[in-house]
């Protein structure tokens, strides 16, 4: 039988598959079945993990953000989230950031995401580095961007997501994200780009994924006033996120071009 999560605690979800592709369906699924009222486990924090993968948003143009070919040669996979955004890269390196809660207390998107910033930005503090917000959406360290964010606000759902990068391939991030740097007239999202860093780069020694992550949960506990406990996916979220992953995020077309209409049940998945 499932433990009941206390309303004073927060679900904390430490998963990640194998497959970026699920990692991303799961993402979705989070926000569809994590919030709907008289659910036992909200909010929900998840840490993950990706294997090399290029993430681009959910109004990108791929071909305008991303080396396919290179990719193809350096075996990084590409994937599309269902946020918006620029695109970003992500390996084992890179400790990847969830947040789902209600939006009765969030009612913009530029305020939740300066919220779940600061929030890193505490953390980030609290390991040694001295770091700046850049609106809407990024962490920088001297000059250089180590975080960035995005963000999707429902009816029953307020999500947000974010990519710190620890100890990130930053060469291999520069030459599978190299097409976007020039200007290109279309109407699709572009990235911002940035030189970017990583908080081991940033503090000159070597840090472990593990000692970012029990930063950020002190982070969020002191930040939120709430207790993160341990919990696992509900039977609804694995059924969301099989669905979404046999439905979506495993087809090319939603991957390379985007807003592709599925069916999940009676609900339509775009």
């Amino acid at each position: 039988m499932t433990r009941r999560v206390s309303v004073s605690s927060w679900r904390l979800l430490s998963l990640s598959y194998d497959s970026p592709f699920m990692n991303l369906a799961l993402e979705e699924a989070l926000a569809r079945r994590t919030c709907p009222e008289g659910s036992q486990y909200l909010p929900t924090v998840r840490f993950w993990r990706n294997s090399k993968s290029v993430v681009i948003g959910r109004f990108q143009e791929a071909a305008c953000e991303v080396d396919l070919a290179g990719c193809n040669l350096s075996q990084v996979q590409m994937v599309r989230r269902f946020t918006g955004g620029g695109t970003v890269f992500h390996d084992e390196g890179t400790l990847n950031l969830t947040v789902v809660t209600k939006p009765a207390n969030n009612p913009s998107i530029l305020r939740f995401q300066e919220q779940n910033l600061r929030v890193v930005l505490e953390a980030l503090g609290n390991l040694g580095l001295d770091c700046s917000l850049s609106a809407p959406n990024s962490i920088f360290a001297h000059g250089k961007k180590l975080c960035g964010a995005a963000a999707a606000l429902g009816k029953t759902f307020a999500f947000w997501h974010c990519s710190i990068m620890v100890t990130t391939d930053t060469h291999l991030l520069e030459r599978v994200l190299g097409p976007s740097k020039a200007r290109s007239l279309t109407r699709f999202v572009h990235s911002k780009w940035a030189p970017v860093t990583t908080i081991a780069n940033a503090l000159s020694k070597p840090i472990s994924i593990d000692e970012v992550t029990r930063t950020l949960i002190t982070a969020i506990q002191n930040q939120f006033r709430v207790e993160l406990e341990a919990a696992p996916l509900s039977v609804e979220e694995e059924v969301c996120s099989k669905a979404l992953m046999a439905q979506k995020y495993s087809s090319n077309e939603w991957n390379l071009y985007g807003n592709r209409q599925v069916r999940y049940g009676r609900k339509s998945v775009e």
